[in-house]
């Protein structure tokens, strides 16, 4: 009887349980995280595809993808309507380029990979850059016929050793009159250049419709210093002090873990032009803190992951 059971599930077990088709692993609207290399670097990514199934895959698969610049509008008008400065822009060819629009899933396996080339140069990060594919054939079973499953947004986000999202401890206050201290959100802070970044002063919106004029780029200098600037003069900006600390140490628990934590430590005034008849200068001192977490077991490139996640 026990012998009858087992030979029924072994059997059972043996056939295919779903309808086998490809789809992107990391699929939907996905930020990709690579370090930033200056003009004539490339980065390789590999973007992975899988077969789904409940039985081994027994021979080799061609998988073909295109880009998908209709799902791109779409998404724009979705996510931000009228608010077009606020839109992902195409990543532009001249940032990018597959090694072949189409990879193979080896037999023995369920994953495949296409490799992406990045190129940084060009690319300034006050906007936000998506690179859309979809999957469009495979020489057995199918694309997957779920709408997002086929297709993969990747938003590209270069990184240096300072950029991320950062604490803000310090405080904004008035030059003139008592008025009390702002609270300060937490800054994203962006890319420029291997040494440098930029971030939004003060306590202005990062959304904001003229947060351009608000751009401050922060240099990481040799000697420890940091060098502030303002892309445009009209906020008049200065800069009293700026000097930075990168504090490394093992995480307690789990020592595998290393934890860098990164401290600006600036003064700085600006004005807030919103009112330009009425212009409200204002003065940042304190601390901007950022932490990274990176599993020392693990190859610092292989950890140029894709983040299946929507916080940018």
């Amino acid at each position: 009887m026990l012998s009858l059971l087992g030979m029924a599930c072994n059997k059972e077990n043996a056939e295919e349980l779903y309808v086998k088709d490809v789809s992107f692993v990391n699929n939907g609207v996905v930020p990709v995280y690579a370090r930033y290399k200056s003009a004539g670097g490339v980065v390789a990514l590999k973007v992975p595809v899988v077969l789904s199934g409940s039985t081994d895959n027994t021979e080799e698969i061609q998988v073909t993808l295109e880009l998908d610049t209709d799902t791109l509008s779409n998404l724009n008008f979705d996510r931000f309507r009228n608010r077009d400065d606020l839109y992902f822009i195409q990543l532009p060819e001249a940032n990018y380029s597959f090694s072949s629009n189409s990879t193979t899933i080896p037999s023995n396996s369920n994953t495949g990979y296409f490799d992406l080339n990045l190129k940084m140069e060009n690319m300034d990060m006050y906007y936000k850059y998506i690179l859309p594919v979809k999957l469009i054939s495979t020489s057995k079973y199918s694309v997957s016929p779920r709408r997002w499953y086929k297709k993969s947004l990747m938003q590209i986000i270069p990184f240096n050793d300072y950029s991320g999202l950062y604490s803000v401890p310090g405080q904004v206050k008035r030059t003139e009159g008592n008025e009390p201290a702002l609270t300060t959100p937490n800054r994203n802070v962006w890319v420029v250049n291997e040494n440098t970044v930029f971030f939004y002063a003060g306590v202005i919106e990062e959304e904001a419709y003229d947060r351009l004029k608000y751009k401050i780029s922060a240099q990481f200098n040799a000697d420890s210093s940091i060098t502030l600037t303002a892309s445009d003069p009209v906020i008049k900006f200065k800069q009293n002090n700026g000097n930075y600390t990168v504090q490394k140490k093992m995480d307690d628990v789990l020592p595998y873990l290393q934890r860098t934590i990164t401290t600006m430590n600036l003064d700085y005034e600006y004005e807030d032009i919103t009112n330009p008849s009425f212009p409200l200068r204002y003065r940042f001192t304190g601390a901007m803190v950022l932490e990274r977490v990176r599993n020392t077991q693990i190859p610092e490139e292989d950890q140029q992951v894709v983040i299946d996640s929507d916080q940018y």
